[in-house]
C-alpha cells in the first residue's frame, strides 16, 4: 500500500499542488491578522473541482507554510503571523535587531522543516494502528470517545472553561438541526427544506473565519493600523548543518513536544511552543542569553509549533476528531473530497491517504527552497495591510458560500455565521470549540442514541466495555485534575 502511494506520486498536479500550498501559506502567514483558518475556508471551493489528492495537499500545504510565515513577521516586526510565532519573537525579534535577521530567518525555517518531518514520521507510524484499533469501536465506544474529545477541548483549551463550554454546547446545539439520524423526522427545521441537511459546514467555515475577521476589522480598526512600522534590514546569512546540529536535542525534544500534545484536541499550536522554549531555556548553559537572541529560542518553538501540524492529523484523520480549528476546517475537506475521517478512511481509501502523507514528508527538501525564495518577497507581503485585503476576502467569501451547492441560502448561512461569529469575539468567547462542536455534535448523538437503543435504554452500556471503561477513568481523572484538586487546593489554603 505505501509502495503504491509512492507511485501515485509522480503526478506533476500533485507536486505543483503542495508547492503552491506552501507558497501560499507563507504569504498568507506571514501577514498579521490573517491565519491558515482563513485561508484554508476559503481555498476550499477553490478545490471543488480538483483531483482528492492534489486539492488537499494544495490546503495541507497551506496548513504548514502559514504556521511557518508566522515567524516571519514575528522576527521582524515582533508581530506574530499566527498565535504560535509569539514564542518565537521573544528571541527571534532582537536577533533582528542585532542586524541578524537573515540568520534568525533560516533558523526558523530549518526548525520548522525538522518538525514538520518528525511529525509526519509519527503521523505515519500512528494513524493507520490507530484506526484500526477504532474500528472494533461500537457505538457506545464512540460516544464516550467523542465526550472525551469535546471535554478535552473544554479543560484544556485555554481560557475560560466556561466560555468553551458554552461555545461547545453552542455547536452541538447547531449540529442537531436537520433530519434525526434515527428516526429521519424534520427537526429545528422552521418548515425549511434547504435546513433539512443541517447547516452546510463550508458556509459555517467561511463565516466562523473569514467573514468575521472582515467585520472585526471593519468596527474594530486599530489606530496603529495607519503607522508605518519599520522592517529592519535583512542581509545574507549563513547557517549551516552544523549550527543545527549543535541544537539537534533541542529540535528533537520540540519536535517531540509538538507532535504529541498536537495530538490532543484543543490544545493548538501555542502551548508547545512555549513549552519547548522553556525547556531549550532550562537545558542552556546559559539561560540568561535566552530572550536576548539565542539561536535556541527560536529553534525550539518553531520545531515544535510546526510539528503540531502533523499530530494534530493523526486524530483527526483515525477518528475524525479534529485537534483544533484548522484541522477542522480541514476535515470539511476531506469531507467533501468523499474521504470521510474516521476508522474507515484507512480501510477503504488507504492508498490515497498514505499518499498525502508521503507528499507532506517528501515536501521537507522543497520547503527549505521556496522559504528561502520567499524571504525577500514577504519582506514586502507584511508591509501590506490586512484591512487592504478584506473588500476581496469578503468578495471571495460570497462566492466560496454560494459555489458549494449554488444555493443562495448557504450565503445566508455565511453571512449569519459570520455575525455570530464577530459578536462572539467582541464578547471574549473563542470560536474554535464552536466549530468542532458543530462537527462532533452529530455524530455524537447518533452514536449515543444508537447505544441506548441497543441497551434498551440502560447507560450500563457506556462502561460495559473495556474500552469504554477506559474513556470513562481518563474522563474522571481529567475532570479531578482540571477542576476538582485546584478547587480543593484553594479551600486548604491557610488564611
Amino acid at each position: 500500500m505505501i509502495t503504491e502511494a509512492f507511485y501515485m506520486l509522480f503526478d506533476i498536479w500533485i507536486l505543483l499542488a503542495m508547492l503552491a500550498g506552501i507558497a501560499v501559506g507563507i504569504i498568507i502567514g506571514a501577514i498579521p491578522g490573517l491565519g491558515p483558518s482563513m485561508a484554508i475556508a476559503l481555498l476550499i471551493p477553490i478545490t471543488f473541482s480538483m483531483q482528492p489528492i492534489p486539492a488537499l495537499l494544495l490546503l495541507l500545504g497551506v496548513y504548514q507554510g502559514a504556521i511557518f510565515g508566522g515567524s516571519i513577521s514575528a522576527i521582524l516586526l515582533n508581530v506574530p503571523g499566527t498565535p504560535s510565532a509569539a514564542a518565537t519573537a521573544l528571541d527571534g525579534y532582537p536577533m533582528a535587531r542585532q542586524g541578524k535577521a537573515g540568520r534568525a530567518l533560516r533558523i526558523a525555517l530549518y526548525a520548522s522543516v525538522v518538525g514538520n518531518f518528525f511529525s509526519c514520521l509519527v503521523l505515519m507510524a500512528l494513524a493507520q494502528p490507530l484506526a484500526s484499533v477504532a474500528l472494533d469501536f461500537g457505538p457506545a465506544e464512540m460516544a464516550v470517545l467523542i465526550f472525551f474529545a469535546l471535554l478535552v477541548i473544554v479543560l484544556l483549551g485555554g481560557g475560560s472553561k466556561l466560555d468553551a463550554l458554552i461555545m461547545v454546547m453552542v455547536g452541538v446545539c447547531a449540529g442537531v438541526v436537520g433530519l434525526d439520524p434515527i428516526s429521519g423526522s424534520p427537526r429545528f427545521t422552521f418548515n425549511s427544506f434547504s435546513l433539512e441537511n443541517g447547516f452546510a459546514l463550508i458556509p459555517v467555515l467561511i463565516g466562523l473565519f473569514a467573514m468575521s475577521e472582515v467585520l472585526v476589522q471593519l468596527f474594530d480598526r486599530p489606530k496603529s493600523d495607519v503607522v508605518e512600522v519599520p522592517i529592519p534590514p535583512v542581509p545574507n546569512s549563513h547557517v549551516g548543518w552544523l549550527d543545527m546540529w549543535r541544537m539537534r536535542s533541542t529540535l528533537v525534544l520540540s519536535s517531540a513536544i509538538g507532535t504529541f500534545i498536537g495530538i490532543l484536541p484543543g490544545i493548538g499550536s501555542t502551548i508547545p511552543a512555549f513549552m519547548s522554549y522553556g525547556l531549550a531555556r532550562s537545558r542552556a548553559k546559559d539561560p540568561e542569553r535566552f530572550g536576548k537572541g539565542e539561536d535556541a529560542g527560536v529553534a525550539a518553538p518553531e520545531a515544535a509549533n510546526n510539528a503540531v501540524t502533523g499530530g494534530a492529523l493523526v486524530p483527526m484523520l483515525a477518528l475524525g476528531i479534529p485537534g483544533d480549528a484548522v484541522t477542522a476546517v480541514i476535515l470539511g475537506a476531506f469531507m467533501l473530497q468523499g474521504l470521510a475521517p474516521g476508522p474507515f478512511l484507512f480501510r477503504d481509501h488507504g492508498v490515497e491517504v498514505y499518499a498525502i502523507i508521503e507528499a507532506l514528508l517528501i515536501a521537507s527538501l522543497p520547503t527549505i527552497l521556496i522559504g528561502l525564495a520567499l524571504f525577500r518577497v514577504a519582506i514586502h507581503v507584511i508591509r501590506v495591510r490586512p484591512r487592504h485585503l478584506f473588500p476581496v476576502i469578503a468578495l471571495l467569501s460570497v462566492f466560496g458560500a454560494y459555489s458549494v451547492n449554488n444555493m443562495l441560502f448557504d450565503v445566508w448561512v455565511m453571512l449569519g455565521a459570520g455575525v455570530l461569529g464577530f459578536l462572539f469575539r467582541r464578547s471574549g468567547l473563542p470560536v474554535p470549540p464552536l466549530l468542532i462542536g458543530l462537527i462532533l455534535g452529530k455524530p455524537l448523538e447518533q452514536a449515543a442514541r444508537q447505544a441506548l437503543l441497543t441497551s434498551g435504554g440502560s447507560p450500563a452500556i457506556f462502561v460495559s466495555s473495556p474500552i469504554s471503561i477506559g474513556f470513562v477513568a481518563l474522563i474522571v481523572v481529567l475532570v479531578a485534575g482540571t477542576l476538582v484538586l485546584p478547587h480543593l487546593r484553594k479551600r486548604q489554603k491557610p488564611l
